[in-house]
């Protein structure tokens, strides 16, 4: 099993169970299950859509590049990687396009089929080789298929969110009831069952994946070293350290971070580049 391969297995598991919990909630048979998968056919064929990554682009205030000193100076940039990194994989899209988010943070993302995005925080701050070594991090995650696994598995979280919040409702509405028969005091603990063994099942599918994009990074770091920008990489992710002076993270949220300690991926990029 490749390294691509490793890193969709989880999304793969819970993208399936997903789909066969709705179908067991709908009645296990032939008829729901064609809704279940009408359903989910609809909502992924929206999801891979162009006017849904347009949308997102939008939610989330990214932006095409529009000054003059940013096309000057970023485009050039951008196409030397593009052009390395499709030489590392001859299978990536060649639509894959850069945006900006007008966010002072050092960071940059990647998500859906064509946006690669720098925040303008890694602009201002950042000389041209942290640059590329950033973008050729980014690029790591459309070779790896990380963007195109986060859409299919949005859509078994989004249902799945709706149903978690159905119940919580309910339960609350339930809850108020202070006097009742037997038969809604039995209905009370079922409910809580049901709700609590939701909520432990959201909490796995939730640790599991952060687990994976926490690979999903290293696998980003060393498709960046592989295409030829392992010393720039190793720059950037050193400059970051230097410059984030956040607290020590609780376990709460090591346990949530879905982005491995920085200093673990500057020793793996620097012993792949330097040993």
């Amino acid at each position: 099993m490749g390294k691509k391969d490793n890193n969709v297995w989880a999304y793969f598991f819970w993208y399936v169970f997903y789909f066969a919990l709705f179908w067991l909630i709908l009645g296990a048979n032939m008829r729901s299950f064609w809704i279940v998968l009408i359903f989910y056919a609809i909502s992924i064929s929206f999801a891979f859509s162009r006017l849904a990554e347009e949308l997102w682009r939008n939610v989330t205030g990214v932006r095409p590049l529009r000054l003059r000193k940013e096309k000057i100076r970023l485009l050039p940039l951008f196409e030397e990687v593009y052009a390395d990194v499709i030489k590392a994989d001859k299978h990536l899209s060649k639509e894959i396009k850069l945006y900006i988010k007008e966010d002072m943070d050092i960071n940059a993302f990647a998500f859906g089929k064509e946006t690669l995005v720098l925040t303008r925080g890694s602009i201002e701050l950042l000389n041209d080789e942290c640059l590329k070594g950033l973008i050729a991090h980014e690029f790591g995650h459309f070779s790896n298929y990380d963007t195109t696994t986060s859409l299919l598995m949005s859509v078994g979280n989004f249902y799945f969110s709706v149903l978690i919040a159905i119940l919580e409702r309910i339960k609350n509405f339930v809850d108020r009831k202070k006097k009742g028969s037997i038969v809604l005091i039995l209905f009370k603990a079922l409910l809580d069952c049901v709700y609590w063994i939701f909520r432990g099942i959201q909490f796995l599918s939730d640790f599991s994946l952060t687990v994976t994009r926490r690979e999903q990074e290293y696998s980003a770091d060393e498709f960046a070293v592989k295409s030829g920008f392992g010393e720039e990489l190793a720059e950037v992710l050193n400059e970051i350290y230097s410059t984030s002076f956040s607290e020590p993270q609780s376990i709460k949220e090591q346990l949530k971070s879905t982005h491995p300690p920085i200093t673990i991926r500057i020793e793996r990029v620097e012993n792949a580049v330097y040993s």
